[in-house]
C-alpha cells in the first residue's frame, strides 16, 4: 500500500446487502484500510461529499440508485473521475444480463471503463490484490 499524508488509503464499499458490506469491510479493514460503506448510490455520493476515497468497490444491482447510474456520475464528475472502481457483481459471464450491463458503459464513450470487474462470491485475496492493483496505477499512489 502506499499511505496518503495521514497514513491511511481510504476504500468505500458500495453494497447494498449488509453481510456481504461488512465481510468486504473486514476484509479490506484487516489488509489495514481504512473503509466507510454505503448501501446505495445514493448514500455513496453522500459519502463522497465529506471524503474522497483512494478506491471504490462497487455493487452494480442496489436500489435506490444503481451501480451504473452511480459510476456515470462520479466519472462524469471532474473532482471524482481518477477514483479507481472496482466493480462486483453478482451477474456472471454466462447470465443474460451481462451483456446489458456491458452496453451501459459502452453507450457512454466519454467514460472509462471500470478499472476492475469481479464475480460474486469474491475470495478474499483476490480482492485485496485487485485493490492492491488498482492503487498502484491511480493518481492518488503516485
Amino acid at each position: 500500500m502506499t499511505p496518503r499524508e495521514n497514513g491511511a488509503i481510504r476504500v468505500l464499499v458500495v453494497e447494498d446487502e449488509a453481510d456481504y458490506a461488512d465481510l468486504l469491510a473486514t476484509w479490506l479493514r484487516e489488509d489495514g484500510y481504512e473503509v466507510d460503506t454505503a448501501v446505495d448510490g445514493i448514500e455513496a455520493f453522500q459519502h463522497l461529499q465529506s471524503s474522497k476515497p483512494d478506491v471504490i468497490t462497487l455493487d452494480m444491482q442496489m436500489p435506490r440508485k444503481g451501480g451504473v447510474e452511480f459510476y456515470r456520475e462520479l466519472k462524469a464528475n471532474h473532482n471524482l473521475r481518477d477514483v479507481p472502481v472496482i466493480v462486483l457483481t453478482g451477474l456472471t459471464v454466462d447470465d443474460r444480463d451481462v451483456e446489458t450491463f456491458i452496453r451501459t458503459f459502452l453507450d457512454a464513450p466519454h467514460l472509462p471503463m471500470p478499472d476492475a470487474y469481479l464475480e460474486k462470491p469474491v475470495e478474499e485475496g483476490e480482492l485485496l490484490q485487485v485493490v492492491r492493483y488498482s492503487l498502484r496505477y491511480s493518481p492518488v499512489s503516485a
